[in-house]
């Protein structure tokens, strides 16, 4: 029951300091931002605030956790348009509050989240089809995560008027076609063939 009470402490502590957070980034913007004022708004003290976070970039990355996981997610071959068009709406319908999160710094953060996220889905990809990527796996994930982010970038700031069950094909073609060539996948018949020769 203690480690009950104390684990659900803990979750509210952090859900404060990450609402904090991120009404902060969005009203006063990351740079501007101090820890201090985190703690302050979160109503915990610097201490407390250290217990839970290194400072203000581990709660941006904690906070952009589940739109990473959601672009990590793209380069599964099941991956279906209707699981990015919630997050796509939420981006458009935000686009001049949440224009922080597309540009410097906290948008190289961001892609470095997806990359993240991502790496592990491509090493076990890389496992499966057997493949022999042109370039270390992080680079991959790094290079598709950017890819990913800019195309939203664009799309929010307005560039082309795509519908948003286009883009979100195109996030899907785009790093799913990305992971073929970077991981130089051999070809559905090739695979079977070097499986059958084993």
């Amino acid at each position: 029951m203690m480690r009950e009470t104390a684990d659900r402490r803990t979750e509210r502590t952090r859900s404060a300091i990450i609402a904090a957070f991120n009404h902060l980034l969005l009203t006063r913007g990351y740079e501007a931002m101090r820890v201090e004022d985190i703690a302050a708004a979160a109503n915990v003290g610097r201490s407390t605030f250290y217990l839970h976070y290194k400072g203000k970039k581990d709660v941006l990355r904690q906070s952009m956790m589940r739109p990473s996981s959601v672009l990590a997610a793209l380069i599964d071959q099941g991956a279906e348009s209707n699981m990015l068009l919630p997050l796509l709406a939420h981006f458009r319908e935000q686009r001049a509050r949440n224009r922080i999160f597309f540009d410097p710094p906290v948008n190289a953060i961001w892609s470095k989240c997806v990359a993240e996220a991502m790496e592990p889905r491509l090493t076990e990809v890389a496992r499966k089809t057997s493949a022999k990527a042109i370039l270390p796996l992080d680079l991959i994930a790094t290079q598709i995560a950017a890819t990913q982010i800019a195309l939203i970038t664009a799309w929010i700031a307005g560039r082309g008027n795509a519908a948003p069950e286009r883009v979100a094909e195109a996030l899907i073609a785009s790093a799913q076609a990305q992971t073929a060539a970077l991981l130089k996948i051999p070809a559905r018949g090739e695979f079977e063939g070097a499986k059958k020769g084993r």
